[in-house]
């Protein structure tokens, strides 16, 4: 089974970047230790596939879209990370910081250039699969710019894309994280008035604040609708104290959930704020309810 091979190689993978990343400190010997490994995978995969064709467009789909994306995704982020590292300035903090936020500023706007598709990638649609994602099919240039020249026996119009989507994000997740480790000067941490009071720190499940991370980014909340997913989780670890530079990953748990809903916490949160409202309505007699209407009315 094409799935069950798939999913042993990637895991296979995973480790063995981790500990390429582990016992190889120096840029230029981890990017091409990686690549190595990658590239034994992605050719492993190539020969299943030549020996075990798809049985159907919906299984081609599938390896193009879901499956060779997870893998080469790790080609295009270690040379992505080779420049990072490379390019960091040796400089102050401060200095620092702006570097990080100008490489998240290119992410942004690769996402914007390739506007169409990282939507699709986003929302999970499917309408368009057939087209980006079965080899041979032609899409007009408007649609999928510039993108190298591919294999057309190993590559369709959209997998490179939706590759290249998926490094990017783990990118962001890795710049999150080096800007949660700058040291930041002294501040008095915003705290409620009172004898006892002590700083605000979340307490609840991690993949609970991702939940929320993702629905203010979603629904456009802050900085009109401009602030980057990376911004947003990056801003709630401060403001929380919480490590959330691995967000991807975990919302990648979120969407495959099967026995709850894939939104619960924010299912339970609905839950409680409608709770609340229902006791205290509760607790109003008729008589003020109707006295409180009136007086809006007349400004009292």
């Amino acid at each position: 089974m094409l799935k069950v091979y798939a999913k042993q190689q990637y895991v296979l993978l995973e480790d063995e970047l981790e500990q390429i990343a582990i016992n190889n400190p120096e840029p230029l010997n981890r990017m091409t230790s990686a690549l190595r490994s990658v590239r034994k995978s992605l050719e492993d995969l190539f020969g299943y596939i030549t020996k075990d064709p798809f049985k159907d467009k919906n299984e081609e789909v599938h390896f193009f879209k879901s499956i060779k994306p997870r893998f080469y995704a790790h080609y295009i982020f270690e040379v992505a990370l080779y420049n990072l590292v490379t390019g960091k300035p040796r400089v102050d903090e401060e200095q620092l910081r702006a570097y990080y936020m100008d490489e998240l500023q290119f992410i942004q706007r690769t996402f914007r250039q390739h506007a169409f598709l990282y939507q699709y990638y986003r929302l999970g649609a499917t309408e368009l699969d057939e087209l980006y994602f079965v080899r041979g099919e032609e899409v007009q240039s408007v649609l999928i710019p510039e993108v190298p020249k591919l294999d057309n026996s190993f590559s369709t119009s959209g997998d490179y894309l939706f590759s290249k989507f998926k490094a990017y994000e783990m990118l962001q997740e890795h710049i999150a994280h080096e800007l949660a480790n700058i040291r930041k000067p002294e501040r008095s941490p915003f705290v409620r008035p009172g004898k006892n009071s002590e700083p605000l720190k979340w307490t609840g499940e991690q993949v609970n604040a991702i939940e929320v991370g993702y629905g203010l980014w979603l629904s456009g909340q802050l900085n009109d609708g401009n602030a980057s997913l990376a911004d947003i989780m990056y801003w709630l670890s401060q403001s929380l104290d919480i490590d959330l530079s691995r967000h991807t990953r975990r919302f990648d748990e979120i969407k495959g959930r099967k026995l709850v809903s894939q939104t619960r916490f924010t299912d339970q949160m609905r839950d409680a704020i409608r709770t609340h409202i229902d006791d205290a309505n509760a607790l109003q007699p008729n008589g003020f309810r109707r006295a409180k209407r009136t007086n809006s009315k007349t400004g009292l």
